[in-house]
């Protein structure tokens, strides 16, 4: 029986101008920053974060899950509510995830093993190494192979247990060369390049049709669907996918564009854009990334991509920098992220769209620094 929770009341009328202001961006109607699309966050004092809360310990306990859930939904009302204060709307989009489940649970249903770590995301055991296996595989039953049955579950969970109050976002399904790779193993799959490239290609367009087919069954199943075919919320897309492709690293540009664009394009017609996620260096991709469907943008970290390879992307592309300016990121402080933000913003205004943030020691830090970063813009430092 599933226990009765406190779900938090969610201010649909600040969604909505958090969705306003986010199809701005994304529609680059707002280059100028007029009307930014900005938010805000606070740490909290140890005593009220959730003991334990790691991604084996919701995957485990459903119970625990929610109430995990829950409370980042709470804290993510305060933050849209703190808006007020600054003077400006400060923007979020409250709504459950998967990500504890890893990057790849698809690749579970070919076969690949789910391995759930205690101090980290799960892992997936590649279950093929040749082409000859790749070109056995066939199309796995997306409602009953591998794990994707406990995902199916676990939405239902979150439905009753919310009574349908709360959005939310499928699972997390990276992009199509992330779900091969954990069924193909990496190195062999790459080696198969050379080898037996018509053996990569069939295998690529049988997973890109099961990620299409794989978020339609659970866009389905979930009756407060996030609405946008990405695994986190809170950035929402009016149109278009977000994906991981940290694949990409290990290969040329020439090489993703004949292996990894066209399987990318699936994604991005089907959806109508695409936006990409890479974790660390891969600023000699920028440019070809540009060459997408519908290219929306990306996220690269400045941290490890020269910042003029950064401009020079996204401004041949028309694209966003989905990268949230003015918020700490690893071992970057707050104050930091602020004035690097400041530069960024000088930079880019009006050629690139941008989204903002802050994040405070707590809510009057938080709030010190969102006007600092306002007032930067309005006069145009």
């Amino acid at each position: 029986m599933i226990p009765r929770f406190d779900v938090p009341g969610i201010p649909y009328e600040l969604v909505a101008e958090s969705k306003r202001k986010a199809r701005k961006v994304w529609n680059r109607q707002d280059l100028d920053l007029k009307d930014p699309c900005f938010g805000m966050s606070w740490d909290r004092p140890p005593e009220q974060n959730i003991p334990n809360a790691t991604a084996a310990n919701k995957i485990r306990d459903p119970e625990f899950d929610v109430r995990c859930q829950l409370e980042d939904i709470r804290r993510t009302v305060e933050h849209m509510e703190a808006g007020p204060a600054v003077g400006i709307p400060s923007v979020c989009n409250p709504g459950f995830n998967m990500v504890h489940y890893g990057t790849g649970p698809l690749a579970t249903a070919f076969g690949a093993k789910w391995i759930v770590r205690e101090d980290d995301q799960p892992f997936f055991e590649p279950a093929i190494h040749t082409p000859a296996e790749a070109r056995a595989m066939r199309k796995p039953n997306l409602y009953k192979d591998g794990i994707l049955p406990l995902i199916l579950a676990r939405i239902a969970y979150y439905t009753e247990a919310t009574q349908g109050k709360i959005p939310i976002a499928p699972c997390d399904t990276a992009g199509p060369w992330s779900i091969a790779t954990q069924i193909w193993h990496y190195e062999d799959i790459l080696e198969a390049i050379e080898t037996d490239p018509d053996a990569v290609h069939s295998f690529l367009n049988l997973v890109t049709e099961c990620i299409l087919e794989w978020y339609n069954i659970q866009e389905v199943k979930i009756w407060n669907w996030s609405g946008t075919h990405s695994s986190f919320p809170w950035l929402w897309y009016q149109r278009g996918t977000g994906i991981g492709d940290d694949c990409m690293v290990c290969v040329s540009p020439a090489t993703w564009e004949e292996f990894f664009l066209p399987y990318n394009n699936r994604l991005a017609r089907e959806y109508g854009g695409i936006c990409y996620h890479c974790c660390m260096c891969h600023e000699n991709h920028l440019m070809t990334l540009t060459k997408s469907y519908n290219f929306m943008g990306f996220d690269a970290d400045p941290k490890f991509n020269r910042f003029d390879k950064i401009e020079a992307a996204l401004v041949a592309g028309k694209g966003v920098w989905s990268r949230i300016l003015g918020v700490p990121f690893e071992n970057i402080p707050a104050d930091q992220a602020l004035e690097d933000a400041i530069g960024y913003i000088r930079r880019l205004k009006g050629k690139v769209g941008l989204f903002l943030g802050v994040h405070g020691k707590n809510r009057q830090d938080a709030i010190t620094k969102a006007k600092r970063l306002l007032d930067s813009i309005s006069r145009g430092e």
